[in-house]
């Protein structure tokens, strides 16, 4: 493996967020709902699923430094995962071997050290996006060199250029990214790539791209996603686009491609719910915390294994959909994703579940293991009862919940998240019956049920 030149940052990554004492539960009322999951698997949820997309500008600005505690124990909350450096900026923002750092127009090796740095602490791994538009082979390669040997093991893949669809072709893409792969390799001779990474219009490209560069150090297959322009965004827009449209149909051809082409995985590398920067109200708020979940299911249940929601600081919008929001480089909270994104992280690992709902049209469910996730987007509390994958004879509930749809005011098992990344839940006990367990959700709510199997 690569050499690593950059000091040992002495921060052992998080555990998974241990639960305090249950609590007894209040008595559950709501509309029947039948919720039955399938003992069968549709899919499997590794470590490292919910992940993040930042600019690669932030690289020379300095945002990912171990010194930001802040930001390192709200990445460890989450993590350990997965972190794409890209976007727009990837092809603006160029590599200077010799420039001094701490510039956000241009990505120099003092940068990359300190993003090295910032990994280790967080224990998460990098998909690290190289300028394509306005760069040379030979430029590629020094960057790719540099990082590789700075990241290490920590350095997951490499990928070129961003969403190269609204510039060029896919044959004349192909030759390009051909051309950086060879420059970069006779440098960094372990280095591995992602791609194409086209936008939610270009599917086809996956399929093709997968087929002719398969056997090109490819190990992933990169696409992004977004609902709509910002001009359009509704809430009942955002959580009716998990079932119908676009994201459908790219999750299937993004598994077609990875099952037939022998690429190990298919990710979305950048996503989230409307494009540029989302909306106020919208993206930010408790609906947009489920419809990441229902996304992140989508993503699986199609043999994904994984999803990179966008956000961070930019110098070309306000990012209101991101799910860590800052003040400058200083995080100063936490947005509606997140806390889809930590729900979905309590579930762990596993083979995922279907599960087949009835009672309400609005609810959806899966499981991930041997627990279970109940996402209510009605209008009213639901009783579900619940025929779990296993026996069990006890179990507890996370509920991710909030005034409205609309607020911001947004907890899990009664707590929220600080700026600082402390969470404190209080989850409820359930009895259970053999696989049966009956559980509340609020409406505008989701449930995670969390059901330790019988030895």
């Amino acid at each position: 493996m690569f050499a690593r030149n950059t000091p040992k940052v002495q921060i052992t990554p998080t555990a998974p967020v241990a639960p305090t004492v249950p609590i007894t539960p209040t008595p559950i009322t709501g509309t029947p709902v039948t919720v039955l999951v399938d003992s069968a698997s549709n899919g499997n949820v590794g470590s490292g699923f919910a992940g993040f997309s930042y600019e690669k500008d932030r690289i020379g600005a300095g945002l990912f430094d171990a010194n930001n505690a802040n930001l390192v124990r709200l990445f460890r909350l989450l993590g350990p995962s997965v972190l794409r450096l890209g976007g727009n900026l990837v092809d603006i923002v160029n590599w200077n071997a010799k420039g001094a750092g701490g510039s956000v127009n241009e990505i120099a090796p003092a940068d990359v050290t300190k993003l090295a740095g910032f990994l280790q602490a967080t224990g998460w791994k990098a998909l690290y996006g190289i300028n394509l538009k306005t760069n040379t082979p030979e430029n590629a390669a020094s960057e790719g060199q540099f990082a590789a040997q700075e990241l290490g093991s920590n350095l997951l893949a490499f990928e070129i250029g961003n969403e190269p669809d609204f510039s060029t072709s896919e044959s004349t893409y192909e030759s390009l990214y051909e051309s950086y792969v060879r420059a970069i390799k006779a440098k960094a001779p372990d280095a591995v790539f992602d791609g194409p990474g086209a936008s939610e219009g270009q599917q086809t490209w996956t399929t093709t791209f997968a087929q002719h560069e398969k056997d090109n150090s490819l190990v992933m297959l990169a696409t992004h996603m977004y609902i709509d322009d910002p001009a359009r965004a509704t809430i009942a827009g955002m959580l009716s686009s998990n079932s119908s449209g676009k994201l459908p149909r790219s999750e299937s051809t993004l598994a077609s491609a990875k099952s037939t082409s022998g690429v190990p995985q298919w990710r979305m590398t950048e996503t989230n719910s409307y494009f540029s920067s989302g909306t106020a109200g919208v993206s930010n708020v408790e609906a947009a915390s489920l419809w990441s979940l229902d996304f992140m299911y989508g993503v699986a249940s199609h043999n994904g294994d994984g999803v990179n929601f966008h956000g961070g600081t930019s110098t070309q919008f306000i990012l209101n959909y991101s799910p860590i929001s800052f003040s400058q480089s200083t995080p100063n909270g936490v947005q509606g994703v997140y806390y889809g994104e930590l729900l979905w992280r309590l579930a762990g690992t596993g083979p995922l579940h279907a599960a087949a709902v009835a009672g309400d049209e609005n609810i959806t469910a899966w499981g991930i293991g041997d627990n279970v996730i109940v996402n209510n987007k009605s209008t009213s509390a639901i009783a579900a009862t619940i025929t779990l994958p296993s026996f069990a004879s006890s179990a507890y509930e996370y509920i991710l919940t909030a005034p409205s749809l609309t607020s911001t005011e947004i907890t899990i098992a009664g707590s929220g998240i600080s700026a600082s990344g402390a969470f404190s839940p209080s989850p409820v006990s359930i009895s259970v019956t053999g696989n049966k367990a009956v559980i509340g959700v609020p409406a505008g709510s989701a449930a995670l049920l969390i059901t330790p199997v019988d030895s």
